[in-house]
């Protein structure tokens, strides 16, 4: 083999070379962004808004836990007391978010969601003192379990204490909840 020759052989396997790697670099970068969902780019953009969102809702949790003790009060939605959907419309409103002012309709004033889904500022819907399939009571989330049992804790005003933090699991919680929406996107 003459030097030419050999110097052609090098050349066009170190083109071979080169498009073998981008073909396999193609590859992996499809992997990745079917995995990732979205490019590097895009996915910056939705963490600044996620961690803008998580501030946001701490924001409305700080608030409304200024309102802790507050008593409760049937009809009333200001800071001399609340009952559960004047408290939820109170905290809000506060934000420029408007809710409806009865618990049974707050429920379409957000987007549906299921509990696995649950984060803090999601409002969480009970039925009432007497168990039927009316909605009757209405809370917002401050902290879900992390050991995925689909628990959480939520702030609202409850009858005989007014403005508390509850857990889900509390019996009469638990065989009471009805559903959830999310307001804070």
């Amino acid at each position: 083999m003459t030097l030419n020759n050999h110097i052609k052989s090098s050349i066009a396997l170190f083109i071979i070379s080169v498009a073998f790697s981008a073909f396999s670099f193609q590859a992996a970068g499809q992997e990745l962004t079917a995995r990732k969902h979205g490019t590097i780019r895009e996915q910056v953009e939705q963490s600044a808004l996620n961690q803008k969102q998580q501030s946001r809702v701490q924001e409305i949790l700080d608030y409304a836990f200024k309102f802790k003790g507050v008593p409760y009060r049937h009809g009333a939605s200001s800071p001399r007391g609340f009952d559960c959907s004047g408290f939820t419309s109170y905290v809000f409103k506060r934000f420029g978010i408007s809710l409806d002012r009865r618990s049974g309709a707050q429920i379409h004033d957000g987007r549906r969601i299921s509990r696995s889904e649950l984060q803090p500022g999601d409002l969480v819907f009970f039925n009432g003192r007497a168990v039927n399939s009316r909605i009757g009571h209405v809370g917002i989330v401050t902290e879900v379990d992390k050991n995925k049992s689909g628990g959480f804790k939520f702030i609202h005003a409850a009858v005989r204490s007014g403005i508390t933090e509850s857990h889900s699991s509390e019996s009469y919680y638990s065989k009471r909840y009805m559903g959830a929406c999310r307001v804070v996107e």
